[in-house]
């Protein structure tokens, strides 16, 4: 950080700085000394223009902005099914321990339990050869799910090194691989990924298998296909909500994401009673086991609606290319769009360079 890297001017959720030479667009940054969570949207040769994900309430102008110098990114690994994360993946359920029923401004939790112990089993010897998207290790994440651990898209190489099974942390090395270049990369139980960047494939299979919703009027007549999409459009309390919790209470995906993009809060409530108490008539254990909650309900910060979807759709791949079938359902569209149309900003997409093309879409 530099002597200019400090606030300049406040508009709401945006601030401006006018250093431009510091940050890099759509880089996830620490604003005032609360350090909240932010992302470049915009730079010229004038001003930087950040996007804060939190109440700007009490910043001021000479608060220090520092840069992390990566873009917006989740941490992925096991432990993220029977969770609820905030729009930028802040486990509230641990936010709850450390600061009560309300989330503090710059709540600095780790997404995942660092200290918590695995009981992983390593699925690679010394010698073998491995690439982006490879199983090396697996390990119980619930009682119904099991947590493949694969190599990053970025990396390949062979084997030199492995851990014996046993329980291990989430930054433990389980594996050591070496690239054709001679580097070593130490393989743990998490990675980082970019909620702006699809994670890469090989190919898109045909959406040939139908999603059985569980809902015979949906089968029936507006049938949805694993690998497809599928909206439900309708005014004020038509009922999309309800129909998408009977979708993911009763569809035959393997998991379920649910993002509550700028929902109301007892509607997320509700779905949080409902899937504790509703029995998985595929498991006969609760479908907390394999649900994902992301909640971004409509009093909390606007801005951070816009990442929230992104959240849900990484942590979605994520199990996919595990294998798994991955139902996610975003309610509502219709709010997350609210929180986009203030920002004037360029396409969010950020394009990974030089992506191994070793990853297999699957249909989910």
């Amino acid at each position: 950080m530099t002597a200019n890297d400090v606030i300049y001017g406040i508009n709401g959720p945006v601030v401006t700085v006018r250093n431009t030479r510091s940050f890099s667009m759509m880089e996830m940054v620490y604003v005032g000394d609360a350090r909240l969570v932010g992302e470049i949207i915009g730079i010229n040769d004038k001003f930087t223009t950040v996007q804060v994900y939190e109440e700007t309430t009490g910043l001021k102008p000479g608060d220090p902005i520092v840069g992390t110098g990566a873009p917006m990114n989740v941490l992925l690994g096991p432990g993220i099914i029977d969770n609820i994360f905030d729009g930028i993946e802040r486990p509230l359920k641990a936010i709850e321990e450390q600061s009560g029923s309300f989330i503090s401004r710059g709540a600095a939790v780790s997404p995942l339990d660092p200290e918590k112990q695995w009981d992983v089993t390593v699925r690679v010897k010394k010698g073998d050869e491995l690439s982006g998207g490879m199983i090396y290790a697996t390990c119980p994440e619930t009682p119904i799910i099991e947590h493949r651990f694969t190599v990053p898209p970025l990396l390949g190489g062979k084997v030199v090194k492995t851990a014996p099974d046993g329980k291990y942390r989430l930054n433990d090395t389980i594996v050591t691989i070496e690239d054709d270049k001679g580097g070593l990369h130490e393989l743990t139980l998490c990675q980082k990924w970019p909620i702006r960047s699809a994670r890469p494939c090989k190919e898109r299979q045909p959406a040939t298998v139908p999603l059985i919703t569980g809902q015979r009027v949906i089968d029936t007549m507006f049938p949805i296909s694993k690998g497809g999409t599928a909206a439900i459009p309708g005014g004020f309390g038509t009922g999309k909500t309800m129909t998408q919790h009977q979708l993911a209470k009763w569809c035959d995906a393997d998991i379920i994401v649910y993002v509550g993009c700028g929902e109301r809060g007892n509607e997320v409530s509700r779905v949080l009673d409902e899937f504790s108490e509703l029995i998985d008539p595929k498991s006969g254990r609760p479908m907390t086991d394999r649900t994902v909650l992301i909640a971004n309900t409509s009093n909390m910060p606007v801005a951070a609606r816009e990442a929230s979807i992104y959240t849900g759709l990484t942590l979605a791949e994520y199990y996919r290319d595990m294998g798994y079938h991955v139902a996610i359902m975003a309610d509502s569209t219709s709010r997350w769009a609210e929180a986009l149309s203030p920002q004037k900003r360029a396409s969010p997409h950020i394009c990974p360079q030089d992506f191994p093309s070793s990853m297999i879409e699957r249909d989910e």
